[in-house]
């Protein structure tokens, strides 16, 4: 294996150099690069314009079975410090491997001696701060690009494609581009050979001339003139019908609406729009089929009509440290033109311009890890473009944010059913009925709607599952769950497209997503795709593997099950929540497993195969542990029969669920009439128990009745209860009357910070074991920052209006401008309105109680904790 480790290391190696000579070619600071530097320790030496080394690599291949320790990134790391370089060069130590706990540590020192923090390093090298060799290393880091040799040879020949002079046809441009990366590979091959230090510098010239393509950038793709204007003119009018999905038909838009997170007003929503007036980095967040795509694009369109960009990236197309690749790749999206990585850097540095990134809580933790590092220091100084980060998991997209910044944080609402009717009159009738809802017509599409809320359940709130629904029940297909929704509607996909073996694709595409998915991805490359494809085929057993994964991939593509993302050659689902049913059920049918660790991305194919296949004791446990939220949806589709190991079952579970420290033993009592009883208190061990003793027991032990359902049902319930008694408050005393704004401060101010106490302390009692995070993330910060502005004339007397957004620490300063419910200072962008009356009339225990119900609401299912 040593061998083919070594082959892997030098294409990886070359792959990297060939990017690294298209950034000098981008740069007119820069003069060239040497491959194979001066010194061991150095692969890769970028020169400026002077002559001198301004950033150095060291890149190295891992196996994936290993991982980089202490030691040796310290060795790496002490050997640049020696060099002369060191002291004004920056340098990366540059892998396709992980790196193990002690690494990830090495890799923290790094990034906190970036923002001047020295100490922890220090304390790593046994050395003091200041020292010359803390000193050296301030712009020392260590950076994970875990994307194959072919994916970062695809980025290169797009970079090249931008740059080419004007070529005949696209195939033309794509194979020059081909050409010129492979001979700009082989001359870095060549060179990296060579004895003499001086004969493996390439200069910018050389570069250029070895690609074919000018050696500066054209003025037709630089930002500031023809491209932001071309940019402009097409997104101002593309028509809002086309942004919506496209196997979904609809007459009209639909508008999307979002919430601020921790808006007091919770039920409160507002047209998607209002992001614009934003201000800062944002977050918007929301489950799958929820709209966030759908609204980054309607942001696009409707900010270029007042002359303003926002640009939509995929996170799927983001390579670790080339974040102005990803934002040229946003332009050329919209303009269906190649630009260079030049065009996103100016892209980046223009203050006008609002970059969303979509997907970001799907990607994995390591290119989420290298995003979050390329953003830190633009986000955190408030330089350049404005960042909005898109995705499902509020915990992961605040994980991408610099600490140091509030994000504004929203997320999608749900479809209410007055927007539902109006959307099935846009989609059946190809109008809003306005005017006669009492018609013949409203009637039958009331008649539709209550069809399709029937058969979704809680989900009719999701607008994409929604409109699936319309479209199938519109045309005859018959569905009664998301699963059979699904499947109805890749068989209307395969029907309108003429698409055979759309059975087989299905099977094979469960077995690729799921293998993506254990990787924290549904995408890849070209080459990766077809291994994928080659592989799930041999695992069907059929006759011919060569030409059925041939025969699949084409049902894939003809069906518009997978498709091209964005301006990129990545391969990705129709939508991601494709991928999430065709991979739960691979599951469900036995095709694939899931791992033995559930990531955050792993909720909807766990459901999604639990809603087919049913649920075992092994998947219980599994989300238990790592998805406890998760267990009250998966609950719902555990209809397995108590029985003899139901109590010690249940008893497993609720060690995941509750606090370590709590009882988690049960008793479980069968009435006369089937029912069955549950009561948690200390025993000697879970078990079955007599009516005598049950009813003995209830005197002094809350209890729940389960009418059916199976030991997940069981335990849920039981969490459930136990929540539930945490949450309960005692009634406080209302606040008196409030004569001056300095009152008003006071006074809201002692309120928040006893409600941020309370509700810090609440999560630590509530959250289940390990999973503190996940509902703090959820809550959000547990502060406030408010203005209070001068009393105002209400219907029920005086009041004080406040703008305010949750913190991280408490700030609560009278307003030094007049404007109230009509002024700029009053409004979203601030986080939410209300007035020191309202916010301060429940007691901080009952105010914290209900952040964390509202949270837990999220995290779980609508009502599971209604009382």
């Amino acid at each position: 294996m040593g061998g083919v480790e070594t082959v892997r290391g030098i294409a990886y190696q070359q792959a990297q150099a060939v990017l690294t000579a298209l950034d000098v070619l981008d740069d007119l600071d820069l003069s060239g690069l040497r491959v194979e530097g001066a010194d061991d320790v150095v692969d890769i030496e970028v020169f400026t314009t002077a002559g001198t080394v301004c950033h150095a690599k060291q890149v190295k291949v891992r196996a994936e079975q290993y991982t980089w320790g202490e030691a040796e990134l310290l060795a790496v790391l002490r050997r640049w410090a020696k060099l002369p370089e060191a002291v004004h060069a920056s340098f990366e130590f540059l892998t396709d491997g992980r790196l193990g706990p002690t690494g990830a540590k090495v890799q923290a020192a790094l990034e906190s001696a970036v923002q001047g923090e020295r100490q922890v390093l220090a304390a790593m090298l046994g050395e003091d701060a200041n020292s010359a060799l803390c000193s050296a290393l301030v712009n020392a880091r260590v950076r994970i690009d875990p994307v194959g040799v072919g994916t970062l040879l695809l980025r290169a020949e797009r970079q090249v494609m931008s740059m080419l002079p004007q070529a005949r046809t696209a195939a033309d441009a794509r194979e020059q581009a081909e050409r010129a990366v492979g001979a700009l590979f082989r001359l870095l091959f060549d060179r990296a050979g060579d004895p003499d230090a001086e004969a493996r510098v390439i200069t910018r010239e050389q570069v250029a001339a070895t690609l074919g393509v000018p050696a500066d950038q054209p003025a037709s793709q630089r930002w500031p003139g023809g491209v932001r204007d071309r940019y402009l003119q097409v997104a101002r009018n593309l028509p809002l019908d086309s942004i919506s999905p496209p196997f979904i038909e609809r007459q009209g838009p639909v508008r999307p609406s979002i919430r601020p997170l921790n808006d007091q007003e919770r039920e409160n929503s507002v047209d998607a729009s209002m992001l614009l007036l934003s201000k800062g980095p944002m977050i918007l967040a929301g489950r799958t089929g929820t709209g966030k795509s759908t609204t980054a694009r309607t942001l696009c369109q409707e900010a270029a009509k007042s002359g303003k960009v926002v640009l939509l990236a995929h996170a799927e197309t983001y390579i670790p440290g080339r974040l102005e690749a990803l934002a040229a790749d946003a332009v050329s999206d919209l303009l269906d033109e190649d630009l260079p990585f030049a065009t996103g850097r100016q892209v980046l540095a223009d203050r006008s311009v609002t970059l969303i990134i979509d997907g970001v809580s799907e990607v994995p933790a390591s290119i989420r890890n290298a995003l979050r590092d390329e953003l830190r220091a633009s986000v955190s100084a408030g330089r350049g473009a404005r960042i909005m980060v898109l995705g499902r998991d509020v915990a992961a997209l605040r994980e991408v944010l610099p600490q140091s910044v509030s994000p504004a944080t929203y997320v999608m609402s749900d479809f209410d059913t007055n927007r539902r009717f109006d959307l099935a009159c846009r989609t059946l009738l190809g109008q809003p009925l306005i005017d006669n809802e009492k018609s013949p017509e409203a009637h039958q599409v009331r008649t539709i709607v209550a069809q399709v809320e029937y058969a979704l359940g809680d989900a009719a709130g999701n607008p994409l599952l929604f409109t699936m629904g319309l479209a199938l029940v519109a045309e005859g297909i018959p569905f009664t769950s998301r699963a059979t929704l699904y499947d109805g509607f890749i068989e209307r996909l395969a029907a309108r497209s003429g698409t055979t073996g759309i059975i087989m694709a299905a099977a094979a595409l469960g077995i690729i997503y799921s293998r993506l998915l254990d990787q924290e991805r549904r995408y890849a490359d070209p080459y990766e795709w077809a291994r994928l494809v080659a592989a799930a085929a041999i695992e069907l057993v059929v006759p011919d593997p060569s030409s059925a994964a041939a025969a699949i991939d084409d049902a894939a593509r003809r069906s518009g099950l997978v498709n091209p993302i964005g301006f990129t050659q990545m391969l990705a689902p129709l939508h991601d929540s494709f991928a999430d049913y065709l991979a739960g059920l691979a599951y469900a049918r036995n095709l694939s497993s899931l791992p033995t660790r559930l990531q955050h991305g792993d909720e909807q194919r766990v459901l999604f195969a639990a809603e087919i296949g049913g649920v075992d004791a092994d998947l219980a446990a599994l989300v238990a542990r790592d998805q406890p939220f998760l267990s009250v949806r998966l609950a719902d589709f555990d209809h397995r029969s108590l029985s003899n190991d139901t109590p010690s079952e249940v008893e497993t579970l609720l060690r995941y669920l509750v606090p370590a420290d709590e009882v988690c033993t049960v008793a479980l009592w069968r009435m006369i009439d089937g029912r069955v009883v549950a009561m948690r208190y200390d025993r000697k061990q879970s078990s079955w128990t007599d009516e005598l003793s049950a009813k003995i027991a209830l005197r002094t032990v809350p209890s729940v009745v389960i009418q059916d359902g199976g030991p997940l049902v069981v335990a849920v319930r039981l969490w459930r209860q136990c929540l539930l008694a945490k949450l309960q408050t005692s009634p406080s005393l209302r606040a008196g009357y409030i004569a001056t704004i300095k009152d008003a401060c006071f006074a809201l101010a002692a309120h928040a910070e006893q409600t941020a106490a309370a509700t810090a302390r609440l999560i630590e009692v509530i959250a289940p074991p390990g999973h503190a995070y996940v509902l703090g993330a959820r809550v959000g910060p547990v502060g406030l920052s408010a203005k209070v502005y001068p009393a105002a004339e209400g219907i029920g007397g005086m009041f004080w209006p406040v703008s305010y957004r949750q913190s991280d620490s408490v700030q609560v300063a009278a307003a030094q401008s007049e404007k109230n419910a009509s002024g700029t200072l009053f409004g979203l962008q601030e986080g939410g309105r209300s007035n020191v009356e309202e916010m301060v009339k429940r007691g901080p225990e009952s105010a914290a109680a209900e952040r964390i119900r509202e949270a837990i609401k999220d995290l779980t299912k609508p009502g599971w904790l209604s009382v």
